[in-house]
């Protein structure tokens, strides 16, 4: 996420955003839109999202629900190409390996 900032963006750190000190609740996947990650961030009962670079809005309770769970379906996403690579750097290594006990 956010990895050049002086401020630590971990869960339950205080940040300070603009003139505001609020506390992250969760940093989120970037959504493939073009911005970064956003977070989720609180002061007292009010919740914020951040997005580096485009700023903090006001979110409803419910919407910050959506933004997590958005936020697992691209991780799970990410996780499943991932793996999915994997496999088939595995596939195309066996296959090379038989070919070259073909070939010798």
């Amino acid at each position: 996420m956010n990895r050049n900032s002086k401020q630590d963006w971990t869960v339950g750190q205080t940040v300070r955003v603009g003139f505001m000190s609020l506390v992250v609740v969760a940093g989120l996947e970037a959504t493939g839109d073009g911005n970064p990650g956003a977070y989720i961030l609180t002061s007292g009962t009010q919740l914020y999202s951040f997005v580096p670079h485009n700023g903090v809005s006001k979110i409803t309770d419910e919407q910050a629900v959506e933004m997590c769970e958005e936020s697992k379906r691209i991780s799970a996403a990410r996780a499943a190409r991932a793996q999915a690579q994997v496999a088939r750097v595995s596939a195309n290594a066996s296959v090379c390996a038989r070919l070259k006990a073909i070939a010798a």
